[in-house]
């Protein structure tokens, strides 16, 4: 077998730059390098711009820098440029600002309509807004209390479980057994049944509107007076129309008896007076002297 020759490789094009074996290691290392500092380099720029946005509450951030904010009841004059912060000034009248601001305005103050049945709870500053509550036994018609409304009354057999506020309404709920309610109210709890006291009976029991009722018993001798003047009426009427009827019928008194009338004389008794018979010895002479007279009166005849 013949001897192999090696293999050429064919010439490099004159202008192309490229170069081969050791020639070519150099140049593809720069290249290489030359990325690695633009990425390092876009990394350290991306880096300092995040820090740029690290400004605390009380600044805020403009053309890559951080400038400061107005604080509360104060607004912005002047913004921050080049080299020169911000200044600020007051706010004016009738407004506030209630936080840091960068705004060159305050707002106004809220005006409490008293119409609309609003009243001033706390008065506004430069640094805080009006406070605004609806007036006492009303509460907010709606979340933004522009206008407020009368508190609802619960009535006779319920109670208040919650009392209105300026924000909530009255919150109503039944009387529970044992406790009543009587009155329309805003604020009247349930009241609970009352006792009745010792020597009381109760007349009739309590409900969620009205209480128990108690009475005291007539003592007992107003008892037996009436039973007895019960017993005693009827007899002394029935003894009553006796008496009457016993009257009316004799026309006096049917015990007390008169004399029977006394005849009258004939021709011969008229000669002789008759004597009233007494038990005395004149009595006993009287009589001797009639009969005297009828003796002599028989001989005549």
């Amino acid at each position: 077998m013949g001897r192999r020759e090696p293999r050429r490789l064919p010439a490099p094009i004159k202008g192309s730059g490229w170069r081969w074996g050791a020639e070519a290691a150099p140049m593809e290392w720069r290249r290489w390098s030359t990325g690695l500092s633009a990425a390092v380099l876009l990394m350290l720029q991306g880096l300092a711009f995040a820090q740029g946005l690290s400004c605390n509450r009380t600044e805020y951030q403009l053309n890559g820098r951080c400038c400061s904010r107005c604080p509360p009841g104060q607004k912005v004059a002047t913004a921050c440029s080049g080299q020169l912060n911000t200044s600020c000034i007051p706010c004016e009248e009738d407004h506030f600002q209630a936080s840091w601001t960068k705004e060159f305005h305050c707002t106004q103050h809220r005006t409490c309509k008293q119409k609309a049945g609003l009243t001033v709870y706390q008065n506004g500053t430069k640094e805080q807004d009006f406070i605004c509550r609806c007036r006492e036994g009303t509460h907010c018609s709606s979340p933004e209390c522009e206008t407020c409304k009368p508190h609802t009354s619960c009535g006779a057999g319920e109670g208040a479980q919650r009392e209105g506020s300026h924000l909530h309404d009255t919150l109503c709920a039944p009387c529970s057994l044992g406790f009543f309610s009587n009155v329309s109210s805003t604020t009247a709890r349930c009241q609970p049944w009352s006792r009745c006291q010792e020597g009381q009976l109760q007349k009739a029991k309590g409900t969620q509107a009205t209480d128990v009722t108690c009475e005291t018993p007539p003592l007992k001798h107003h008892n037996d007076r009436k039973n007895y003047l019960l017993v005693l009426l009827p007899i002394a009427a029935f003894l009553l129309g006796g008496l009457l009827f016993l009257w009316r019928r004799h026309g006096r008194c049917p015990w007390k008896r008169h004399p029977d009338p006394s005849p009258e004389p004939t021709e011969n008794e008229e000669e002789c007076p008759t004597f009233p018979t007494q038990e005395t010895l004149l009595g006993q002479q009287a009589g001797l002297q009639e009969k005297d007279c009828r003796l002599a009166q028989q001989e005549q005849v």
